[in-house]
């Protein structure tokens, strides 16, 4: 049996710990709660979050361009040429439905709109392919195919205050009486009755 510890007796100290380390002290600042989380949008990605610059945004190229060839007399010039490529490269696919080859339909577009651009636009070429009166003005021109029975021509109709036209772009090959191919442009128009 053991004997009971006497209760005068001082008690046998603890070892102390090696080094013992106080329990960190937390700063009121720390104990404040966490902010609430961000949620992305769903189907965001989850590791991509979005803030919003605290830099304005910068200008796109296009606001440059548009400030810079706005405040010059060549604006207007500019924004004319733009209008003009729109319309030109405007029904490239339907032209090449039409044509018999694709790549020839092509090739013909391309050589059509250089034409234009090196001739200085549709309202010169009109001038040049058919006798204009002096008050005459081209409205509209209309790149189009003219059906015929030897197959759709590749051209331009034009629309003016006078009257409406249609050029061919390229030659068109015929025979003649005497059994020789030749080739020329097709050059129609209908004058308005007045």
């Amino acid at each position: 049996m053991d004997p009971k510890p006497d209760a005068s007796a001082p008690a046998p100290a603890a070892p102390a710990p090696a080094e013992h380390a106080a329990y960190p002290r937390l700063s009121p600042e720390e104990m404040a709660p966490p902010p609430p989380p961000v949620v992305p949008p769903a189907g965001a990605n989850p590791y991509v979050l979005s803030a919003p610059s605290p830099n304005p945004p910068a200008k796109s190229a296009t606001a440059n361009l548009k400030e810079m060839f706005g405040n010059r007399h060549g604006g207007k010039k500019f924004n004319e040429a733009a209008r003009k490529t729109e319309g030109i490269a405007g029904d490239v696919w339907q032209h090449l439905k039409t044509g018999s080859s694709m790549t020839d339909t092509a090739m013909g577009r391309i050589a059509q709109i250089s034409k234009v651009i090196s001739e200085g636009g549709y309202d010169k070429i009109f001038q040049q392919t058919f006798e204009c009166l002096p008050d005459e003005k081209l409205k509209k021109a209309y790149v189009c195919y003219l059906s015929t029975s030897h197959g759709p021509i590749m051209g331009v109709l034009y629309l003016s205050t006078v009257k409406i036209a249609f050029g061919s772009d390229s030659p068109v090959k015929y025979v003649t009486e005497d059994n020789k191919t030749e080739s020329s442009f097709t050059r129609l128009f209908y004058p308005f009755p007045t």
